[in-house]
């Protein structure tokens, strides 16, 4: 069965494809749901000479420490009134690995434009900083309704990365989100943070009884049964390969991950 959801978005317009990247002359992203159905030589001095004692440098033993690179120009790039300058910004932000780049990107979260956001979502999940946990945890959320498909995807990812058990809860709930690619991220973001609590969760993602997740969900909960590895998630795994009314491409995905 396929739900349809009522459109939330309030600062993204509804849309083109969530998974394309606009061109230049489309600043703004717009989302068409795709819901759920790296010596010198030493000359000897002469016998009759006394060689002078040469002098011992001082050497450090401890190497130089690298400066950060100075983020001041691309925070203000965030301000740029063009939406391409602002998504440069923020993946070259997360690149600098300076966190004090954090509060500036996770500002830009709340960007206008679904792309912005999306650099600055995953951004952070490069940077790796414990503080940007909770915003990616309300991007993921979405109470109010404003944050892009795509947007909620990098964030689900971007926990995964920073590997944080705050976020496990949320990412459960995200898996009904009723975008496909959010609701898959948030499948492999459970598998990567590996909680057993997920388990069962991504079970019934599989067995899709109500015929809610799209195919991409459930290749996802296939693939992320495998990394759990136990009993259930093999058992699971074995039904799956061995049902011949099952969608061959998951069927085939079953087969390969008991291997």
């Amino acid at each position: 069965m396929v739900r349809k959801t009522a459109k939330k978005y309030t600062a993204v317009p509804p849309a083109a494809s969530a998974t394309k990247r606009k061109a230049a002359t489309k600043p703004v992203i717009v989302e068409t749901p795709v819901e759920q159905p790296h010596a010198a030589s030493v000359v000897a001095a002469p016998v009759s000479e006394i060689a002078p004692i040469a002098e011992t440098a001082t050497v450090s033993e401890t190497a130089p420490v690298a400066a950060l690179p100075d983020i001041e120009p691309l925070v203000l790039d965030l301000q740029s009134p063009i939406a391409l300058v602002r998504g440069d910004a923020a993946i070259k932000l997360g690149e600098s690995g300076n966190p004090e780049a954090a509060p500036a990107l996770i500002d830009a979260l709340f960007d206008s434009d679904a792309d912005v956001a999306r650099e600055a979502a995953a951004a952070l999940g490069v940077l790796r900083q414990s503080s940007a946990v909770e915003p990616l945890i309300r991007v993921l959320s979405n109470r109010e309704g404003y944050f892009h498909g795509v947007v909620r995807a990098a964030a689900a990812s971007s926990l995964a990365r920073l590997g944080d058990s705050r976020a496990v809860e949320p990412l459960l709930a995200a898996i009904h989100d009723p975008m496909a690619e959010a609701s898959a991220e948030a499948v492999r973001a459970l598998a990567d943070l590996a909680d057993p609590r997920a388990v069962q969760a991504i079970i019934d993602v599989v067995r899709n009884d109500d015929g809610f997740f799209l195919s991409i969900v459930r290749r996802a909960a296939v693939l992320a049964l495998a990394k759990f590895g136990g009993e259930p998630g093999r058992n699971e795994l074995r039904a799956v390969a061995a049902d011949d009314y099952e969608d061959s491409v998951i069927r085939e995905d079953a087969r390969q991950a008991l291997q």
